[in-house]
């Protein structure tokens, strides 16, 4: 069997990811100098905030015609926290969420990090974010990985204290240093502290590739981990009947993508569809949605600071028109430009569909999506108010 629709159950938050800069204290093989170096100058405070105005704008506008009025904003890099405004900005940043916004949706702030820095600053984190993602990178010297380590046991005490605060840890597994990242998921639920095994890249299909290659037994072992995961959601079997089936039936199975098959990047529970059954999983074997009709341009947003580039999604870049690349730049008028297109779109009805322009999805795959245009509205309808695709000439899919 082939899934026609990947449906969100949890996580149905407007995801923005806020690349800070390239500056980051490691030097991972594995991560591309387009993603970090040792010398980008950090983004000054009032760059910060003059980019940070465009992005509530376009969080607020998109949340008019949204369900779900929640946004989680992730600061991520290189590494954010080794620029000196970080903190400053953050609270900034939060104060005017708080004076403009928080009585139209919610914003939860998140900042993804390899955990190498002082005790001090994690305190700092602690106290002013919802959430932190530590990056264990088995690569570092053994003083940084001690230092996160270290870190983790700080951010931990801190959610255990403070409800508001939460940590999760990705795993980065290395394949020349496999045994090292299962002891430390071992030592991790031990803890109790939630973790995500992390394939490093997407595909292994070129030699200019960063992806690692991983043997039959770590292929396997990543496999049972997520099959686990999933038959824990599936216990309650009449619970996982009652999920809405959307999509048309098809007889022949097909594995596409990637061996190992594609986790949600946060662990995002998804209602996978077939005919007339569905079930409840955080993890899809099947990855080649090229040509689907998908839904992530209202799940996401993906700015870098560096570049000042806006795209829908970070990974995936999938643009109106079946196309990828960036949406547009901030500067120069360009964010003013971005903000008046969107509400004339959808003040019209006229918002358009994305059609995903990838042979494999990767991270993004928990957004709605539908190979056949009916059940992709179908799916959305209870995701996001119908009528901006009223004339579009999609109305009698509705």
């Amino acid at each position: 069997m082939s899934f026609d629709t990947v449906d969100l159950l949890t996580g149905k938050v407007f995801q923005v990811t806020w690349d800070l800069g390239r500056r980051c204290n490691y030097d991972c093989s594995y991560c591309p100098v387009t993603r970090h170096n040792n010398f980008s100058p950090h983004a000054s405070l009032d760059s910060l905030k003059k980019n940070a105005e465009f992005m509530f704008e376009y969080i607020d506008t998109y949340m008019k015609y949204r369900t779900f009025k929640v946004a989680a904003i992730t600061f991520t890099g290189g590494e954010p926290t080794v620029n000196p405004n970080f903190m400053e900005f953050v609270k900034w940043l939060k104060s005017e969420y708080q004076a403009k916004y928080k009585h139209k949706w919610t914003a939860r702030f998140s900042v993804t990090s390899n955990g190498a820095m002082s005790e001090k600053n994690a305190s700092a984190i602690a106290s002013n974010m919802s959430h932190i993602t530590v990056s264990y990178h088995t690569e570092a010297d053994d003083k940084l990985k001690s230092q996160a380590k270290a870190r983790i046991i700080q951010f931990n005490e801190a959610a255990k204290a403070r409800n508001e605060f939460d940590l999760s840890i990705n795993v980065m597994f290395h394949a020349e240093r496999f045994d090292e990242c299962k002891d430390l998921c071992t030592w991790l639920d031990e803890k109790g502290i939630f973790y995500v095994p992390r394939v490093i890249g997407e595909e292994a299909d070129s030699p200019a590739s960063f992806a690692h290659k991983y043997n039959q037994e770590q292929i396997d072992y990543m496999k049972n981990f997520w099959n686990k995961k999933n038959a824990n959601l599936n216990k309650d079997v009449e619970e996982a009947n009652q999920l809405s089936a959307v999509g048309k039936k098809t007889s022949e199975k097909k594995k596409l993508g990637m061996t190992i098959g594609r986790p949600c990047c946060g662990s995002r529970e998804m209602c996978l569809s077939n005919g007339n059954e569905s079930k409840k999983s955080t993890f899809v074997d099947f990855r080649e949605f090229k040509g689907w009709h998908c839904s992530v341009n209202w799940f996401f947003l993906h700015i870098e600071q560096e570049t000042d580039k806006v795209f829908h999604h970070q990974t995936c870049q999938a643009k109106f028109g079946g196309e990828r690349g960036y949406i547009g730049r901030m500067g120069r008028g360009g964010a003013e430009i971005m903000l008046k297109d969107l509400r004339e779109k959808l003040q019209t009805g006229t918002m358009p569909t994305i059609i995903c322009p990838k042979h494999t999805c990767g991270c993004g795959l928990c957004a709605p999506k539908s190979k056949y245009k009916d059940k992709y509205f179908s799916t959305i309808e209870s995701h996001i108010d119908k009528r901006v695709f009223a004339n579009t000439g999609d109305v009698d899919a509705l």
